[in-house]
């Protein structure tokens, strides 16, 4: 058996260092990294085409997160924030039924005069015929009061359903279209964010 010979001392500050070194190094680049997971908003992307076409009258959805509640001759028109409008039979006021639900992208409020339901939606602002409520029909729709910065974030009524003091969100990405609405989902931590 060979007997080691050094030159020099053996410094143990160096190996130290080294050790540090190696630790750090094996636990840098690992295969169980993971990105850190929030609950924030998506955009939902579309053309012009696609609002009138998603804008129709549909089977009833159960209310989650309601809005503003009209009174329509014998019917109620309820909001559904960032989802449309439920319809229900209010003939028996003690006992209202939901008939169906006008799905409308990104609506966070309505106003109604006569039979007209107007509505705002994060890319503009919709004039809708409601006379008969089981087939709705979109007459207008214009932009000219949506700024430049409503197309770059949430708008709050939709912000304001994350119970956070930040709340994250898919930066928007114009080359994609419309933001037509934004959904709440689980993703990976993205850098835009509101605080509230």
């Amino acid at each position: 058996m060979s007997n080691l010979y050094f030159n020099k001392p053996i410094n143990m500050k160096n190996i130290f260092y080294l050790g540090i070194a190696a630790i750090l190094l094996s636990t840098a680049c690992t295969d169980q990294e993971t990105t850190e997971k929030v609950v924030g908003l998506k955009p939902v992307y579309g053309t012009i085409d696609d609002i009138s076409t998603s804008i129709k009258t549909g089977p009833s959805k159960s209310l989650k997160q309601v809005g503003k509640i009209y009174v329509y001759g014998d019917k109620l028109l309820i909001n559904e924030v960032n989802k449309g409008v439920h319809i229900y039979d209010n003939s028996d006021p003690s006992n209202p039924q939901a008939i169906n639900f006008i799905s409308i992208p990104g609506n966070v409020d309505v106003a109604i005069k006569d039979n007209y339901m107007y509505a705002d939606m994060g890319v503009g602002l919709i004039t809708i015929d409601i006379n008969d409520l089981n087939d709705v029909k979109v007459t207008s729709f214009e932009q000219e009061h949506i700024n430049i910065e409503n197309t770059k974030r949430p708008p709050p009524a939709v912000t304001s359903l994350i119970v956070s003091n930040k709340v994250y969100f898919e930066c928007p990405d114009a080359s994609k279209g419309l933001i037509l609405s934004w959904e709440i989902e689980e993703m990976p931590k993205p850098e835009c964010y509101i605080n509230q």
